[in-house]
């Protein structure tokens, strides 16, 4: 018992061991760096290529022929074990069963589609572990750009308590202001509390998926405010050649394999078989005999046939299904990008520069004894949440063109709307319209 519990904790500490050296050559800072590791490691992708190694293999064997048989013994032996002069013989055959070489072609094409079917496959569940991986690295790096915007703004209410703190000193201001003051400092701290949450539930779906351990610690991520570089390209239009449409596709040829096969059931293989008899007292005999099925029974035929055709069709009718997902996921990715820019576009140019320059002047003026302390907490509210919600735009617009460009290389399904578009948007929204609500009152 006690070397089975010396064993397990050697054995945890390799593997802590290993994810540590492994954590240690990953470029944090590449998101695409993080999202092709992730697809390396994935158990899927190892999967998929164990699959694929075992269908070659699976081709040699297609359509070969199946082993000879050997026969041996005694033919016409008496019953009182006594030989019959002109009957008993000593034997020596063989037999081989002949596949037509349509029958071969046949399970040759069919193993070889298969392999091709899987390998596509494996660039379906690559293209997606990858949009997987970039999401999670994208709630990261927009949860740490959020906590350092929030800290600035921090810093600016640090000097409004100071302000008003120096003005209740001088009796200037009353007590519920210092409050007033410091509640709203407080919120900044919740915030950055409830966006902390959400980026340990997002380093929670990345570490898993790069078989990291969940104590591993993820660097400061960082999202860049420009997005020139970042665009959607290609067509809103999925073509046959789309990996996952394109294992559809293959799975349909082989399907036509199979019909080919049942149909191929009517003219059943040929069988060879070749003796030599020894005769003790008589000339030695040679036999060479034929055989076929005789494929009368029709009715254990045609529902094979009916079975494949049916299985075709049904793979046949998953083309257009998958088509009609693709086109949606890759539409709703091109209209999230749409949004989240021309959202990035107002917030940089109209909403972000205005709130802070009225925290600014607001700060100023209260300063100078122009304005009331509810003009100042309700600009630097307001700069708080446009700042949140600046960062939560360059997300879905980041992680937008990651689910086009994921659809467009494979993927069989998109992330936006998903569960997989994180939970950052509901977290910030919830305590965004939390926040507003308890300023209105």
């Amino acid at each position: 018992m006690l070397s089975r519990f010396v064993a397990l904790a050697a054995f945890n500490l390799l593997t802590l061991a290993g994810g540590a050296a492994f954590a240690a050559t990953i470029d944090w800072r590449d998101a695409n760096a993080v999202a092709r590791a992730a697809a390396d490691r994935h158990p899927a992708t190892r999967r998929i290529e164990a699959e694929a190694r075992s269908a070659r293999e699976r081709i040699t064997t297609a359509g070969a022929y199946p082993n000879p048989m050997v026969m041996a013994g005694i033919q016409d032996l008496q019953v009182d074990l006594t030989h019959d002069r002109m009957m008993s013989m000593y034997m020596i055959g063989a037999s081989q069963t002949i596949p037509r070489r349509s029958r071969r072609q046949a399970l040759r094409s069919a193993a070889e589609l298969d392999v091709r079917r899987i390998e596509l496959e494996g660039a379906s569940v690559r293209a997606e572990a990858e949009c997987d991986a970039l999401f999670a690295w994208y709630d990261i790096a927009a949860a740490d750009s959020q906590i350092r915007s929030l800290s600035e703004v921090g810093k600016a209410l640090d000097a409004i308590v100071e302000a008003v703190r120096a003005r209740y000193e001088a009796g200037s201001a009353i007590q519920a202001d210092i409050v007033r003051a410091q509640l709203q400092r407080s919120q900044i701290d919740h915030q950055i509390l409830t966006t902390t949450g959400t980026r340990r539930s997002a380093v929670a779906r990345l570490l898993p998926l790069l078989e990291l351990p969940l104590t591993t610690d993820v660097p400061i991520l960082h999202l860049a405010h420009s997005t020139e570089e970042r665009t959607i390209s290609g067509l809103r239009e999925i073509a046959d050649t789309h990996p996952a449409l394109a294992a559809l596709l293959t799975d349909v040829e082989r399907r036509g394999q199979e019909i080919r096969l049942a149909e191929l059931l009517k003219r059943p293989d040929i069988n060879l078989e070749a003796s030599y008899g020894m005769r003790p007292y008589e000339k030695d005999m040679f036999s060479l005999t034929a055989r076929i099925e005789l494929p009368v029974r029709r009715r254990t035929i045609e529902p094979r046939l009916r079975e494949a055709i049916a299985e075709r069709d049904v793979a046949t009718a998953r083309i257009e299904e998958l088509r009609r997902t693709l086109l949606a996921d890759l539409g709703a990715a091109w209209e999230a990008h749409a949004e989240a820019t021309r959202q990035l576009e107002f917030h940089a140019e109209r909403l972000v520069p205005q709130s802070k320059l009225a925290l600014d002047s607001t700060r100023a003026a209260y300063e100078g004894g122009q304005t009331t302390l509810d003009a100042v907490l309700s600009s630097a509210a307001a700069y708080r949440l446009l700042e949140i919600n600046n960062y939560d735009y360059l997300a879905r617009h980041i992680k937008a063109i990651a689910d086009f460009q994921a659809i467009q290389r494979g993927a069989r399904r998109g992330a936006i709307g998903g569960a997989a578009m994180s939970s950052q948007s509901a977290n910030v929204s919830m305590s965004s319209s939390a926040t507003s609500s308890t300023e209105m009152k």
